[in-house]
């Protein structure tokens, strides 16, 4: 098998980058993860689950015999609510009536809050006969406290008088919002290892995916006993169908399977829409997301939902739906509910950029068009999906372009693009192979035939994801991506050398010009290098998926079952501007390819990208205003009215100092500072004041303190007086906190 070993090569990075990046990164460990056959893999890990004692035990004594659980479809779930305050609660009932929470500190029963819900009427059968007439949700906001444990009991029909039957009681902890950690599965697509359901009381498939998911959470829990939450990628079941009646028992016995491990009596569950849940409304009925009332990017079982936890947003898409213009509008909602979120994370089910086979060729690829713009767009940190039934973690990638650099740490700092990572089997139902070659924009990858899950661990700078089987033993490396506040993007120090670059009202000296728009003109050229066109399949894909006009259905997938292990990959050129970059393809549209088409020379990979910026950073720093003052002390003075101070300006010849104050319409104050006339100077900002300045220049600047450096400003603000302080610090607030350059 092929291996990209020339795509990713060192990159120059920063010393005091370089310096962070080993301090933080974590040891990689010696596990050799593997590339398994899954049919092998398949069958020797069924093998080993039901001839175990412990599950011939469990399966007769707990499933099938004492509670029965294989009949329990009624489990209470619950939610993430829209920010760590809050809280949901969704369960069946086979009456409908006034559903209601209790909840209370642990130990203070008397202060308890009793909140009620509403109920919705459904009618449900599982394969045991146990029929449900109502989904039961009950949200309580506001009331959760940081790193508290309660105690909560429900009700399907809450009475005021005194007679309500509660349910037993079960606890639910808080914890910390600044640093915490999640757990993240994929698909355990409950019923699917065999393949079809046995369609009756005593199935199979169910209980064994049931016992192995149960093995599987409580392994994650036991190894991150302080996750806040599940992010679940999708295809919490198996059985697709949901339009005849015998199905729907199907997916209700399934849905039992997936409710019964423990722990979800007390870990929320974020639940992302997968293929396989897709269009039962069951999915809604058993599940209470939070922001979901606009129904965009939906399908029958529901549609995408966002929630808030600390300084962290959770975005969860529904990738059924393929209109890529209500998963934009959705989520840029999602985005103003936390605008400085330190990370943003996006959850679907379908990967874009994955390994398995066959979902990483086909359909999953496809929706590279849809999604794959959006997390650019957006700028996501890192973007979470299911499908392929393998584990694998790519490099960062932007418009389809892989941002060099040198991952042999184990982490990266301040980076370009988005890091994707498609999660592996959470029960072991179902295992593919990976694809027969590796793609360009893969760091990692690996089909090792056992159920796995992975922890999150998220803080405001660091945020480190590891990855295990369902014994605890590692099943990837660890991987830590670190954030400093005063990171620039690259759009960012273009933004901020153009707005110089365009600037009338201040004359700078020819050749320090000159070197900045040098340096400015190779760090646009390397981001075009890359740049993919608008793509023409977008609102093909939009207005016509699922007719008979659909132009990519099937787009890129194997004729016969015989060939999905084979040479043949038939992506056509000429569809998609962006799978003609990301698959690299140099064939017509029509033709078939073959593995000589894919070559590493091929891949688009942007290097150097941190240098270019670095080189812009220093040439902004290296700017030098034209000298018009003359020799000797020469006063000036500036008003600038508004309910702010006034500022000045002084300069006093050769070695005296000029200071010059000004209040931007955001009450911002600009001093520096020139020893002689070739001195250093330091620019900073402040909130003080509410004066408007002369050209309203610094209205949308932010409070922060910039350090140029050594720069040669000799008589600067003598002979731009406040004007020309204010425009230095209107293009100087374009920066975040600290110096201008940190990346």
């Amino acid at each position: 098998m092929r291996k990209n070993k020339n795509i990713l090569k060192k990159g120059m990075i920063l010393a005091a980058v370089s310096t962070m990046v080993v301090t933080m990164a974590p040891a990689i460990p010696a596990y050799a993860y593997g590339e398994a056959d899954s049919k092998t893999g398949q069958a020797a890990f069924n093998a080993a689950t039901t001839g175990s004692a412990d599950y011939q035990s469990w399966l007769t004594g707990t499933w099938q015999g004492g509670t029965q659980d294989f009949a329990n479809t009624n489990k209470i779930a619950l939610t993430p609510g829209s920010t760590a305050n809050d809280l949901g609660f969704a369960w069946y009932s086979k009456t409908k009536g006034t559903p209601a929470v209790m909840v209370w500190k642990d130990g203070s029963k008397a202060g308890a809050q009793i909140v009620k819900g509403t109920a919705t009427d459904i009618s449900a059968e599982n394969w045991q006969g146990e029929v449900y007439a109502a989904s039961n949700k009950v949200s309580i906001n506001g009331f959760f406290e940081p790193n508290t444990k309660y105690v909560y009991q429900y009700t399907d029909n809450y009475s005021d008088n005194g007679d309500t039957i509660w349910s037993d009681e079960y606890t639910y902890t808080t914890h910390a919002t600044d640093t915490f950690s999640v757990i993240l599965t994929g698909d355990p697509q409950i019923g699917a290892s065999g393949s079809k359901s046995d369609k009756e009381a005593n199935d199979m498939s169910v209980a064994q995916d049931a016992y192995n998911w149960n093995k599987t959470m409580q392994k994650a829990m036991e190894i991150d006993p302080d996750a806040s939450f599940l992010l679940s990628a999708g295809d919490q079941i198996n059985e697709s169908n949901a339009g005849s009646e015998e199905t729907k028992k199907t997916r209700e016995s399934e849905y039992a399977g997936y409710l019964y491990p423990s722990v979800f009596r007390s870990l929320p569950i974020a639940a992302t829409i997968g293929n396989h849940d897709k269009d039962g409304s069951d999915y809604t009925a058993h599940f209470n997301n939070p922001n979901s009332e606009d129904n965009l990017g939906s399908t029958g079982a529901g549609c995408d939902f966002y929630f808030n936890n600390g300084n962290v947003l959770f975005i969860s898409l529904n990738s059924n739906n393929r209109n890529q213009a209500e998963h934009r509008e959705f989520m840029k909602k999602a985005v103003a509910s936390n605008p400085d979120a330190a990370w943003k994370v996006v959850v679907f089910h379908s990967d874009i950029y994955g390994s398995g086979q066959p979902h990483a060729d086909t359909d999953a690829t496809t929706n590279r068009i849809i999604f794959a713009p959006l997390m650019d767009e957006f700028d996501i940190d890192v973007c979470l999906t299911g499908h392929d039934h393998t584990y694998s973690r790519s490099y960062q990638v932007q418009d389809g372009n892989v941002i060099d650099y040198d991952l042999s740490k184990g982490s990266v700092n301040n980076p370009e693009g988005t890091l994707y990572i498609t999660t592996g089997s959470g029960s072991g139902s179902k295992y593919y192979n990976l694809l027969n070659y590796t793609p360009y924009y893969i760091a990692e990858r690996t089909n090792a035939c056992l159920p796995s899950f992975s922890t999150i661990d998220f803080s405001s700078g660091t945020m480190t994801i590891k990855t295990y089987d369902y014994n605890g033993n590692k099943y990837a490396d660890d991987f830590t991506i670190t954030k400093t506040t005063d990171a620039q993007s690259a759009d960012e120090v273009i933004a901020a050398a153009d707005a110089l670059v365009n600037s009338t009202d201040v004359a700078y000296t020819d050749e320090s010009m000159e070197a900045l728009k040098s340096a400015l003109a190779s760090l646009k050229e390397l981001k075009a290098s890359g740049t993919t066109a608008d793509d023409p399949m977008v609102s093909d894909i939009t207005t016509n998926y699922g007719t008979a006009n659909d132009r990519v259905k099937g787009y890129g997938s194997i004729a016969n079952d015989d060939d999905k292990d084979g040479a043949k990959n038939r992506f056509k050129k000429g569809i998609s501007t962006l799978l003609d970059k990301t698959i690299y393809t140099q064939v017509a549209e029509g033709k078939e390819e073959n593995l000589s088409d894919y070559s590493t020379d091929k891949a688009p990979v942007v290097k150097g990208i941190d240098e270019a910026k670095k080189a812009v950073v220093n040439a902004i720093n290296a700017l030098q205003v034209k000298q018009t003052a003359p020799s000797g002390n020469q006063n000036g003075n500036a008003d600038q009215s508004g309910n702010g101070a006034q500022g000045g300006a002084n300069q006093n010849g050769n070695g005296a100092q000029g200071n010059a104050g000004q209040n931007g319409s955001t009450g911002q104050q600009v001093a520096g500072n020139n020893a002689g006339g070739s001195g250093n100077q330091n620019v900073s900002t402040s909130n003080s004041g509410t004066g408007k300045s002369a050209s309203n220049s610094a209205s949308t600047s932010k409070s922060a303190k910039v350090k140029t450096g050594d720069v040669n400003h000799g008589g600067m603000y003598a002979a731009l007086g406040v004007l020309g302080a204010a425009i230095l610090a209107t293009v100087l607030g374009m920066r975040k906190k600290g110096k201008f350059w940190q990346k």
